[in-house]
């Protein structure tokens, strides 16, 4: 869960980090000197920093969403080891769930 939303807060700053590089680089050509986060076109980098997230989201649910057929077993604590929850195939038999 960390990892998605460190992800998404990724994807938010990509707009922000691209203008301030830009900025940077265009005021060293100029020479001018100042502030440089007065004249921050803040509506439009939140807008364009959503827009990076809802794509990150929408990319999400599409590639990473159910392995395919079959039914899910939980995880379970068997013979002293944790066996991770895996996808069995509709045609192979559930273990039991005691």
């Amino acid at each position: 869960m960390l990892r998605i939303i460190l992800i998404q807060l990724l994807l938010f700053a990509i707009p922000f980090v691209v203008w301030a590089l830009y900025t940077l680089l265009m005021r060293r050509k100029a020479a001018v000197a100042g502030p440089m986060f007065n004249d921050a076109p803040y509506a439009w980098l939140i807008v364009a920093g959503v827009g990076c997230m809802a794509a990150g989201l929408v990319w999400l649910a599409v590639f990473s969403g159910t392995p395919g057929e079959g039914t899910y077993v939980p995880p379970r604590y068997e013979d002293g080891r944790i066996i991770p929850g895996h996808v069995v195939p509709t045609d192979e038999p559930v273990p039991s769930q005691e």
